[in-house]
């Protein structure tokens, strides 16, 4: 899958999440997005650099 197709797919999970209609659902959603969403970009983590 492309970089265009996961965004995609990412947005539609989102959607998704806004439309549940149960939390337990929702939280399910959420966790699949969040998932996609390290797969795109990484870790949510900061990254230090040093300046050498």
């Amino acid at each position: 899958m492309n970089t265009l197709n996961e965004l995609l797919a990412l947005m539609a999970v989102e959607e998704k999440a806004r439309t549940c209609l149960s939390r337990a659902e929702a939280q399910r959603c959420i966790n699949e997005a969040e998932q996609r969403q390290r797969n795109l970009w990484g870790t949510k983590r900061a990254v230090r650099f040093s300046s050498r």
